[in-house]
């Protein structure tokens, strides 16, 4: 279920801390998507110094971006440390006018990107580990800087585990995997019916159409 979150577990084991000065800490940046709706991009802006700045990959609905780089925060929290979130939402619609219709209305808007400002709750001293980006619902956001994952009983942020997918996002996956299957059992059969192919590449056919099948049965019983 959280094979979406594999790339990232596997690149938090690369965490590094990299002293800046005396009194503060490079930490490497990665998000977390709770909200289901994915993020197009997004990048983290110090608002007391604009060069104090990192990026971040897209993510996708319900999973957990890769790691990147950097940003600087005190070594020694205290009040008033905050974070700009600039995000840019993906693009409303399922084809490519109505993606292109959204890109049109959002850049006459002024919305392309949208800033979140969010306050950064106290950390331990030294500050270590990662900068993480929590989206949530509402175009809300927080942002935890710990050496410890969110799944973890001590993580110290508000919300605590990887997302868990909806019953809608789920089924909607679990339909677009099968609609792929049934294509692929279309060109089998078709194959077969035509007996285009050696005897070998048709057995091989068959074997596709059994093993298809038998998977499309097993995602159709999972549809809630």
């Amino acid at each position: 279920m959280y094979h979406f979150l594999r790339r990232g577990l596997a690149l938090l084991w690369l965490v590094s801390l990299t002293a800046c000065g005396d009194d503060s800490v490079s930490l490497n940046i990665t998000g977390v998507d709770y909200a289901g709706q994915g993020i197009g991009s997004y990048h983290v802006v110090d608002p007391s110094d604009e060069q104090n700045r990192g990026g971040g990959e897209p993510i996708g609905p319900y999973s957990a971006g890769g790691i990147m780089c950097c940003y600087e925060v005190p070594k020694e929290w205290h009040e008033g440390l905050s974070v700009d979130v600039v995000v840019r939402y993906p693009l409303e619609g399922d084809t490519t006018d109505e993606r292109s219709e959204s890109l049109a209305r959002r850049r006459a808007e002024g919305t392309l990107h949208e800033t979140i400002h969010v306050e950064i709750p106290k950390y331990d001293t030294p500050a270590q580990g990662t900068l993480w980006v929590q989206f949530l619902p509402d175009k809300k956001a927080n942002v935890v800087v710990s050496k410890l994952s969110p799944d973890h009983k001590d993580f110290p942020g508000e919300v605590r585990g990887w997302p868990v997918p909806s019953k809608e996002y789920r089924n909607k996956i679990i339909k677009q995997r099968i609609e792929i299957n049934d294509g692929d059992l279309r060109s089998f059969k078709k194959g077969v019916k035509e007996k285009d192919g050696t005897p070998e590449q048709l057995k091989s056919y068959k074997r596709h159409i059994r093993n298809i099948e038998k998977e499309n049965a097993k995602l159709r019983g999972m549809l809630q």
